[in-house]
């Protein structure tokens, strides 16, 4: 094997790892397959020029940083630090950063929760003024019952966004059920029973499980 094709693999596979991801979560932001990103971190094949592109903006090195040995890459990141940054600062470069990725986790996190939350704010608050206004309006409860369906689309989003996107199977699994019980509890308090409206769900889910199952094609 070329010396530098080792290098650009050792490469490869040392960022991923200082940024804390498994190959899977790679590949799932490179729309890849983790076979691939496996393939390449062994050195069997590399990414195409592209690929490499959109691999250096991810990691925020220049493409040619592929190529640096361990001790050049280390001389490099050193450079780039401030002239008057401490000896912890040069030597820990991604221990200032770490609090940083937390906290914007955790605001995001609790922005996505806000988010929820406003949907049964927004419930709630048509529930009491409908109540004072029409008292005699029934069934106005029903505005929670569809709140869990509505905040299952609002975390769908958030997630997609921000969070890891495996997660989006369960949610929708949650999304599928919610509807199928705010229609069953909806035709149950007009006097209609109709519990194989259920039996919608099995099939649903079936989809739901086998779609989680999919994985992108291999790309070389």
């Amino acid at each position: 094997m070329d010396d530098w094709k080792q290098i650009v693999a050792d490469n490869l596979s040392a960022l991923r790892k200082e940024q804390g991801l498994t190959q899977l979560q790679l590949a799932e932001q490179l729309h890849y397959s983790d076979k691939a990103v496996s393939k390449w971190e062994r050195g069997e094949s590399l990414p195409d020029l592209s690929v490499m592109k959109q691999l250096a903006d991810f990691y925020g090195i220049m493409i040619d940083d592929f190529l640096l040995t361990p001790e050049q890459r280390a001389e490099k990141n050193a450079l780039r630090l401030s002239a008057d940054a401490s000896a912890d600062e040069v030597l820990k470069p991604d221990a200032a950063a770490e609090p940083v990725r937390k906290r914007r986790n955790m605001n995001r996190l609790i922005i996505a929760g806000m988010a929820a939350m406003l949907v049964w704010l927004i419930a709630t608050l048509i529930f009491v003024v409908l109540d004072a206004v029409v008292p005699e309006l029934e069934y106005t409860s029903f505005l929670f019952i569809y709140a869990a369906p509505v905040t299952a689309i609002v975390v769908l989003v958030f997630n997609s966004i921000w969070f890891n996107p495996r997660w989006n199977y369960a949610i929708i699994s949650f999304l599928v059920w919610s509807v199928l019980a705010a229609l069953f509890l909806t035709f149950y308090l007009s006097d209609i029973l109709i519990w194989k409206l259920f039996l919608i769900g099995i099939p649903a889910q079936l989809i739901i499980i086998l779609w989680s199952r999919l994985r992108p094609a291999e790309r070389k």
